[in-house]
This record gives C-alpha cells, structure tokens and sequence, in this order.
C-alpha cells in the first residue's frame, strides 16, 4: 500500500501568506512597519535568506516598501486591484458583487448646507438655495475604499435628511423619489487624500487618490445628484475607452 504524506508549503510561501493575510485582514495598515527579518526568522523558525523570498514578491506586487535603515512598510492595501471602465459607469454595490469581494457603506454625517458655486452651477440654483450632503463611507474587505459626499437639491428631497436610508442613496432615488438615473456625467482627476479623507482610510499620511465627479441626470436630462469621490488609487484604477487617435491638421 503506498502512502502519501501530507504536502507542506515551503516556509517562504507559509511566511509571505502570514505577512499578506495580516495586510489584508487590517492588522498591518498603509504606513505600518513589519515585523524585521529577525523577528520572522525566529517566528518561522527560518532563515534569513528565506524571509527575504517571501518578502521579495511583496515589494514586487507594491504592497509593502524596504526604506534602507528603517525597516519594511506596507504601502497598500493589497486588497484588491479593480478596473474601473469609464464608458460603462457602474455602481459600487453592483462592481463588488461582480467580483464577489464582502462589500458595505455607511452614511457618516448628513447636513443641510448652502449650495457652494460649484454646486449651484451644476444644479442651476441661485445663492443661498440649500442642498443635502450625505457623507458616505464604502468598504471593501472591511476596509475603507471610497470616500463619497453626495448633493441632492433641499427643495427637491427634504425627506433624505432625517429619513432611515437602507439601500444605496441612487437606488432610494429611483425606489422611493421615482427619479431613476438616465445618463451620468463624470469628470476624473488626481487628488491628495487630505486630513478628513485620511481619518476615514485610516491611514497616517497622504495617499494618492483619483478624484471623481459622478453627476446624475434625470429622464428629463436635469442633474438631480452630485457626486465628489476620493478613491483610494491602490485599490483602483480607471480605464478610458478605446478610440481612434486624431490626426494632426497639417493643412
């Protein structure tokens, strides 16, 4: 009778998975420091040599960075990695369950506020009319991704500010208020997470983000919701259709 012996994983797989999983599940954050070379070998029970294998595919992926001196941080997540396509705007709930990541969001702060003239000249309204902004918080994996303040117009929707709000503020657009999106409109660009946006991530420093300006039209064509959205820009990325390059006119 043959026997088969149960297969171990190499000790530098067994040491990179350790590391990853700790990444991931939260307990190393962006900005941490690992533990040292000495600390896994004596964990492991490894050489020094073969903690490096295991950290070497790390630093490779871009999820932790070896500073010379000071010792190994995380630098992402390692999360996720998601194609955003621009030409096919897709909302978050749907784009998680696609890819059967564990998803959630939670509204951190509601206000009434004044329209700022961005606002206003989105929504064509006059100074001094109010909108209602909706703070909102999305998780992937249990960890902040996206960061979402969301404008409706007061007069059009007082009731978003006091009521309970258990689906995703577009969907309660289309369920409750009757006003389902027809097109958006979205405007991207580069930004530094700032002190507020860095609470929310949980993280200690500025991080890159893509900025991106949502704005939701009507079956009347009327923008009814403004979005501005810092995401996190290693945890995703946007692509940009396809299309034919433009000749120069040498005419």
């Amino acid at each position: 009778m043959r026997v088969y012996e149960k297969q171990v994983k190499p000790k530098y797989i067994r040491i990179y998975e350790w590391v990853h999983s700790q990444i991931r599940e939260g307990r190393f954050k962006v900005g941490d420091k690992i533990p040292t070379e000495p600390n896994l070998s004596k964990q492991f029970g490894a050489s020094r040599m073969t903690v490096r294998k295991a950290i070497d595919p790390l630093v490779l992926e871009g999820v932790v960075e070896r500073k010379p001196g000071q010792g190994t941080f995380v630098v992402s997540s390692g999360i996720i990695k998601l194609t955003y396509d621009a030409s096919k705007p897709m909302r978050f709930s749907h784009e998680m369950a696609n890819h059967d990541i564990p998803h959630h969001w939670e509204i951190i702060n509601r206000k009434i506020m004044p329209a700022d003239p961005k606002i206003r000249k989105i929504f064509n309204l006059e100074e001094g009319e109010k909108v209602v902004c909706l703070t909102m918080v999305l998780y992937a994996n249990h960890q902040a991704v996206i960061i979402e303040r969301a404008y409706f117009i007061y007069d059009d929707f007082p009731a978003l500010y006091d009521m309970e709000i258990n689906v995703p503020p577009l969907q309660l657009m289309a369920d409750r208020f009757a006003t389902p999106i027809k097109t958006v409109t979205q405007y991207i660009n580069a930004a530094v997470a700032g002190k507020r946006e860095r609470e929310l991530f949980n993280i200690s420093y500025p991080i890159p983000c893509i900025y991106l300006e949502w704005i939701c039209h009507s079956e009347k064509g009327l923008p009814f919701s403004v979005s501005l959205c810092h995401y996190r820009s290693d945890v995703f990325k946007f692509k940009i259709p396809t299309s034919e390059l433009v000749s120069a006119d040498i005419s």
